[in-house]
């Protein structure tokens, strides 16, 4: 992936892309310095949003008073090539006529690693980030629909996967939807443990999205934000989106 962005970054003019997954709502970028997470997080969520909700193939030039950029479309990936005043869209699309289909390609196949970002295998997942990101999510969402729903969900969805999972028995889900070990338990680090959360992650915003109408589980991404990086590591977004098929 790295040496795909750097020959869209080698047409004279371009400042950066971004490129998400729609899929599996991850994001690869090849941006100056000066563009920190949240500036990523500002960008990539309404490119995703508009990608899932736009016809599948389609390009579009876009002119700002400080430069333009280019957005393109596919079922694969949504693509956005930043530039200056003097960035020629010819010469982008030539090379953009072999680059975007090659992204597209990597995602459909799944060939993260090419990102630069090796995944961990489920026996090394941290049990603390796991932990952690249920809560994160379960405290976002809780500013949508408040706690008594979000509670119910978790813990309903916590006892419809116990049997699948059976280190759920050991976690607990207080009155304001706050998930914990339960003391006395060893934290988990079976191979099941990414698997288990992604699945319960999956199954609580489902429940949550069936109850409200303002969130559904593709908005994942934006609910994890503040550990995108470190979920990605993991390959959770992956999981969770298969779980979701």
């Amino acid at each position: 992936m790295n040496k795909i962005m750097a020959n869209i970054r080698a047409v004279p003019g371009v400042v950066g892309t971004i490129a998400i997954d729609k899929k599996r709502a991850l994001t690869y970028q090849l941006l100056p310095g000066n563009y920190d997470s949240d500036s990523v997080k500002r960008i990539a969520l309404p490119m995703l949003k508009l990608g899932r909700s736009l016809d599948k193939n389609l390009v579009v030039d876009l002119f700002f008073f400080s430069g333009k950029a280019r957005f393109y479309n596919r079922s694969e990936a949504a693509v956005l090539i930043l530039g200056r005043d003097e960035l020629n869209f010819d010469i982008l699309g030539g090379v953009c006529k072999e680059a975007i289909p090659a992204i597209c390609r990597k995602f459909a196949r799944s060939e993260l690693s090419d990102s630069g970002i090796a995944k961990e295998s489920g026996s090394h997942i941290s049990f603390e980030l796991m932990l952690k990101s249920i809560n994160i999510i379960a405290s976002n969402v809780q500013q949508r629909i408040g706690a008594y729903l979000v509670t119910k969900h978790l813990r309903n969805a916590k006892d419809e996967l116990v049997k699948k999972y059976q280190f759920l028995n050991t976690m607990i889900v207080d009155n304001n939807g706050v998930v914990s070990l339960i003391k006395g338990y060893p934290p988990h680090k079976g191979d099941d443990l990414l698997s288990g959360y992604a699945h319960w992650a999956n199954l609580f915003l489902a429940k949550c999205a069936k109850s409200s109408d303002k969130l559904r589980p593709e908005d994942i991404l934006s609910l994890t934000i503040e550990i995108k990086d470190k979920l990605e590591m993991t390959g959770f977004y992956q999981l969770y989106a298969d779980i979701g098929l």
